[in-house]
Formats: C-alpha cells, sequence, structure tokens
C-alpha cells in the first residue's frame, strides 16, 4: 500500500536530517558568497543632471529671482513644453550619432526626473572613472546635441558626476541570502528523498498506517539493550 505521509512525518524526517540540512544551508551561503565575491564583476554607477528649458525666458527665470516683463514671465505653457521637451531629449540624446561614441563606454541610461524638465544621466561601467567621465560627458555635449535639432531653447548640465567609491551592483546580501534558501531547499529535499528511498523498520513507526496490521508487541535486540547497558 502507498504511505500516507503527514505533516508530522515530515517533521520527524527533517529533524532526523537536521545536521545534514544546516551543512546545506551554510554550504549553499558560503558558495554564494565566495561567487559574488570573485565570479562577479563589480559595477559602478553615477550620475549627471540635465535641465532641458523650452525658451530663453524659462532659462531666465529658472536661473535668477528678479522681476521681469509681465510678457517675459515663466507661464505653464513653458513648463508643460519643456516636460514634454525634456521626454524627447531623453530619446534623442540616447539615440543621437553624435552621442554613440560618448556613450558606448559604459552602460547609459537617461531618463526625465519624475516627469519633470531634468534629466537624470546613468552611467555604469566596472571602472568608477570611467562612469563618472561618460555620465559628465554626456551631460557637457547635451547642449551641441540638442542645437543641433532644436532652434529654441537649450539644454545644460546642471550637476555633474562624482566618482563612485563603492560598486553598485553586485548585492552580495542578496546573493548570500538566495544562498542560503537554496542549501535549505536541496536539504530539505535531500531529507526526503533519503526517508523514501529507506524501506527499514524504526522504532515509533507506525505500522498499521504503512501496512493496515495491528502491532501487538515488539522484540527488543538484546545485544543492543546491553551494549546501551555497558556504556
Amino acid at each position: 500500500m502507498s504511505r500516507q505521509i503527514s505533516i508530522g512525518d515530515l517533521l520527524k524526517m527533517f529533524l532526523a536530517h537536521i545536521k545534514l540540512i544546516i551543512i546545506m544551508v551554510i554550504l549553499g551561503g558560503g558558495l554564494a558568497y565566495l561567487y559574488v565575491s570573485f565570479m562577479v564583476t563589480p559595477m559602478y554607477s553615477t550620475s549627471s543632471l540635465i535641465l532641458v528649458q523650452n525658451s530663453s525666458s524659462f532659462a531666465s527665470e529658472m536661473t535668477t529671482n528678479t522681476q521681469t516683463k509681465s510678457d517675459d514671465r515663466v507661464n505653464m505653457n513653458d513648463i508643460t513644453s519643456s516636460v514634454t521637451l525634456a521626454n524627447t531629449c531623453a530619446t534623442l540624446f540616447t539615440v543621437a550619432p553624435e552621442m554613440k561614441g560618448v556613450i558606448s563606454g559604459a552602460n547609459v541610461s537617461i531618463k526625465p526626473v519624475e516627469d519633470s524638465y531634468f534629466l537624470r544621466v546613468t552611467a555604469t561601467s566596472s571602472d568608477p572613472h570611467t562612469a563618472a567621465n561618460v555620465a559628465n560627458t554626456v551631460a557637457d555635449k547635451a547642449h551641441d546635441v540638442y542645437k543641433t535639432y532644436f532652434d529654441a531653447g537649450k539644454a545644460e548640465a546642471v550637476e555633474y558626476a562624482d566618482v563612485p567609491a563603492n560598486p553598485s551592483s553586485p548585492d552580495k546580501m542578496r546573493y548570500l541570502i538566495i544562498g542560503l534558501l537554496a542549501g535549505l531547499v536541496l536539504g530539505l529535499v535531500i531529507s526526503f528523498l533519503l526517508e523514501i528511498v529507506d524501506t527499514t523498520i524504526k522504532p515509533g513507526d507506525d505500522l498499521y498506517k504503512q501496512y493496515n496490521i495491528p502491532v501487538f508487541a515488539e522484540i527488543i535486540d538484546f545485544e543492543m539493550e546491553g551494549g546501551a547497558k555497558k556504556k
């Protein structure tokens, strides 16, 4: 007959192999940490900031606090147009031939900051200085590329990238947790398989549940009992 395994049975199985499970957890976590420390190349990320301005009057208002004429004041149309223009420039600065040579040195992402008229240029590279140089070069070159395609307004760098001191990836703690969980799962699976392939009858096994026959008595192993007493 097929053996019925309850949750209690599973817990007993796992407790019987608790040392094996602990070893597999430690081994999984250790291997994951060694892998991420010596096999995965650390990557460094840094970013610069570009301001996209739709008109010269908008530029004046953004850079000074002086009073301007009423017809030169910034209005919502200027702001909305600049936000739309920033989204357009995010794509333009990524695909423009003038930028291809610049961004080829790193993995570059150019995205609007929360749908504003600012563009965040994020550069990622295995070399921190390369990441910073690419991010800053894109920011500096943005004005020239902008003027190539647009007559009004401008794009200018307002924040330059610093050389990152610490890698942004990989996340060693994340790898460690994944390794520990993988070791736990593997330990549980091995423990379960060991119990399944083991057909011996152990003390405390529920023979009635396994074979549907009642147990009236047990035969004592006197050699084991005697050995136990001698110890």
